[in-house]
């Protein structure tokens, strides 16, 4: 195990001094909060609810329940790698200890870049819903990226000085959203339209489509990520092996009861006679039913899609910040992105490079293809580098448990749920590429790729030169946590 920071880093130029993050500065509440946050609750059904509706007909709320189970699979194996590797490095650290430092590498890379770059897009999505919503309804026309850009500098703000407050600004911004969307669904449950109150949306009977409700199910479950972020913060959490587990988990437990009744309520409130109207909507659903059931108060929802924005923005450069430290730290990427400001403990100088990244991107791609276009884009792309690192986390949970803690090896845990899971996430990934997409989306698989080279040129890079192949000894390990 790592004692000190003088071990942790490599004898070369690369080594920097390093305050380290506030240990024990966060408890379970902060740790799930974290989770649920990155998970993006109202966005997260606000904006599918329509294509799974359209997909999935009437059924729409079997989807979000099926995807949940399906999540509940991918957990399992995370939860004990968890337990025994709880580090800022995340999955970093898991493949690493695993399999092996390279795999642990490529993992730890496509994680770190996707959620560095993911706030790009939910910045430039949210700012365009805020303008389209303020400019047509209230004839405030400020542009989207004014907003993007405002939102990216709160992000920077509280990554920069700390966890604390960044974590106090996602508890009171997704308890107001999820307050929002379980009360517009309670409201359409006690307000129904056309076909009255009802459980057919959780009847399997009622699919018509089997295809469109696996599309469905496959958008679900990527409604669900984020759930994994956790770990990011497994540093600056009070007993972390304890706590870290049972943030994923819960945070897994209370957005699947969140999608599953804020689906049905919407799709109840809309009317289930009427479902093919909710799938064609040209405005969100949820706008129409605030201003129909609560007598034209969509600003409400409006406020909650942008404190979701604003919260998965801020959760993602948490765990972007926190995995480009965790990997710096062992010397596998330069040794000063492993550099912590003493006064807050953040890792300064990942802070500055992931919130320059995100914003660069938001306004140089941004304003050129447009801000959905982005968001499309970059979160489909999301999509595809998930599928990788989850496979690779099933493989080095099964290696993990077998190699070294035999005594807790378990064939429902360690090689049923990997192999289910990883089935599923290779049979979604078929499904997202035949057919081919369309155009701008197109570009998210080839996008991801970039990612995948960009990282093996990096890790060959690092292993060039004789005195820069330490951090692979010790890619695995824990810092000191006293």
């Amino acid at each position: 195990m790592l004692t000190n920071q003088k071990d942790v880093l490599p004898p070369s130029a690369d080594k920097t001094p390093d305050a380290g993050l506030q240990r024990g500065s966060i408890g379970l509440g902060g740790t799930l909060m974290q989770s649920i946050a990155q998970i993006s609750p109202t966005l997260g059904v606000f904006y599918t609810i329509a294509f799974t509706t359209g997909q999935a007909g009437a059924s729409a709320p079997l989807t979000y329940l099926a995807a949940f189970l399906v999540c509940l699979v991918i957990a399992v194996p995370m939860l004990g790698l968890a337990r025994h590797l709880p580090s800022a490095g995340g999955f970093y650290t898991y493949v690493s200890a695993g399999i092996g430092p390279k795999a642990g590498f490529m993992t730890g890379w496509l994680y770190a870049i996707m959620v560095t770059i993911v706030p790009a897009a939910l910045a430039a999505f949210t700012g365009a819903v805020l303008a389209d919503e303020l400019g047509s309804k209230y004839g405030i026309g400020i542009p989207w990226w004014t907003y993007a850009a405002l939102i990216l500098v709160i992000c920077f703000a509280c990554a920069y000085r700390g966890i604390v407050i960044s974590i106090k600004f996602l508890v009171v911004m997704t308890i107001f959203e999820m307050a929002v969307g379980l009360g517009l669904a309670v409201t359409g449950m006690l307000h129904p339209g056309p076909g009255g109150m009802n459980a057919d949306g959780f009847n399997p009977g009622n699919v018509q489509n089997p295809s469109g409700f696996f599309l469905a199910v496959v958008l679900s479950i990527f409604a669900f990520t984020g759930f994994e972020s956790a770990a990011a913060v497994g540093d600056e959490s009070r007993d972390p092996k304890r706590i870290v587990p049972k943030a994923i988990i819960g945070s897994l437990l209370l957005i699947g009861a969140f999608y599953v009744v804020t689906a049905w309520g919407l799709q109840i409130g809309w009317g289930t006679a009427d479902v093919d109207t909710l799938a064609a909507s040209p405005t969100a659903p949820a706008f129409v039913l605030a201003d129909r059931l609560w007598n034209g108060a969509s600003i409400l929802v409006l406020i909650a899609l942008v404190n979701s924005g604003l919260g998965v923005c801020v959760a993602c450069t948490t765990s972007a910040t926190r995995t480009i430290y965790g990997i710096a730290r062992t010397g596998a990427l330069p040794g000063f992105l492993a550099r912590t400001q003493p006064r807050h403990h953040t890792p300064i100088t990942a802070v500055y490079l992931q919130s320059a990244t995100a914003l660069g991107i938001c306004l140089a791609v941004g304003i050129p293809i447009g801000p959905y276009n982005l968001f499309n884009v970059l979160g489909t792309t999301g999509t595809f580098v998930y599928i990788p690192i989850f496979i690779l986390m099933n493989i080095a949970a099964f290696m993990f448990f077998r190699r070294k803690h035999p005594e807790e090896f378990n064939i429902l845990a360690h090689v049923a749920a990997p192999v289910i899971s990883t089935v599923a996430l290779l049979t979604i990934a078929y499904f997202s590429l035949v057919p081919l997409p369309d155009f701008p989306v197109l570009l998210a698989p080839f996008l991801a790729l970039v990612y995948i080279a960009l990282g093996a040129a990096v890790l060959v890079g690092r292993n060039l030169r004789p005195g820069k192949r330490d951090w692979m000894a010790r890619a695995g390990e824990l810092p000191d946590v006293d």
